[in-house]
C-alpha cells in the first residue's frame, strides 16, 4: 500500500506574486542557469517551491509531468506552464521570452567561438573539463527531483529505476514509456469500474 502524500500549503498564495517577479526570476535563470533542462527544473523547484513559496508543490509537479509527455525541452515547457498558471497564454509567452532568449544568444556565441577556435588545444580541454561538471549537476538535480515526486512510494521508485535502465541502454527517451508509466499508475490507483459511481450502477 502506497503511503499518502500530504501537500504542504505554501506560506504565501501564488496569486500575490506579480508577474514581473517571475519575469525577473526567469531572466536570471536564463542567463545563469547551468546544467541543461533537468538541472534547470531542479533550480526552479528549489527556488519557486521550496525557498520563495511562489508555487504550490502540486502545481509544479503537474507542470513537470506535462512537460515530460511533450516534445521539446522540459525546462522551457515548465517555464511556460508557470507563466500560464499566473496569467494565461499571455503569461506563458511573457515568461518564456526572457528565459529562452539569453540561452539562445549565449549558445550562439559559444558555438561561433567553438567553430572558430576548435583546433586550439585549450578549447578542447575546456569543453572536456566542463562535461563532467555538467553531468554531476544533472545527476544531483535528477535525484532531488525524484525524491520530490516519488517520496516513499515504492511503485514510483520502481518505475523510475526501470525508465533509467531503459534510457541508459537505448540512449533515447521513449515517449511511449512515459505515457505507459502514467497509465499504469492511473489504472492502479483508479481502476475503471471500481469508482463510487460505478459501484452504484449509475
Amino acid at each position: 500500500m502506497a503511503e499518502s502524500r500530504p501537500e504542504p500549503a505554501p506560506e504565501r498564495p501564488p496569486e500575490e506574486i506579480p508577474l514581473r517577479g517571475f519575469l525577473r526570476y526567469f531572466l536570471t535563470l536564463g542567463l545563469f542557469g547551468f546544467g541543461g533542462p533537468i538541472a534547470t527544473v531542479g533550480y526552479m523547484q528549489r527556488d519557486l517551491v521550496e525557498r520563495r513559496k511562489w508555487l504550490r508543490e502540486r502545481d509544479f509537479l503537474d507542470g513537470v509531468a506535462l512537460g515530460q509527455t511533450m516534445p521539446g525541452p522540459l525546462a522551457a515547457q515548465v517555464v511556460m506552464w508557470v507563466g500560464y498558471l499566473r496569467a494565461g497564454a499571455a503569461g506563458a509567452l511573457a515568461v518564456s521570452a526572457p528565459f529562452i532568449l539569453p540561452s539562445f544568444v549565449l549558445v550562439l556565441g559559444v558555438a561561433f567561438l567553438y567553430v572558430r577556435y576548435q583546433g586550439l588545444s585549450w578549447v578542447q580541454a575546456l569543453f572536456y573539463g566542463i562535461a563532467p561538471g555538467v553531468m554531476v549537476v544533472i545527476a544531483v538535480a535528477a535525484v532531488k527531483l525524484a525524491r520530490l515526486t516519488n517520496r516513499r512510494d515504492a511503485r514510483l521508485w520502481a518505475i523510475s529505476t526501470a525508465m533509467l535502465v531503459v534510457t541508459a541502454l537505448t540512449g533515447a527517451e521513449i515517449a511511449l514509456l512515459f505515457v505507459g508509466a502514467g497509465l499504469l499508475i492511473m489504472f492502479w490507483d483508479a481502476p475503471p469500474g471500481l469508482s463510487p459511481r460505478g459501484s452504484r450502477g449509475c
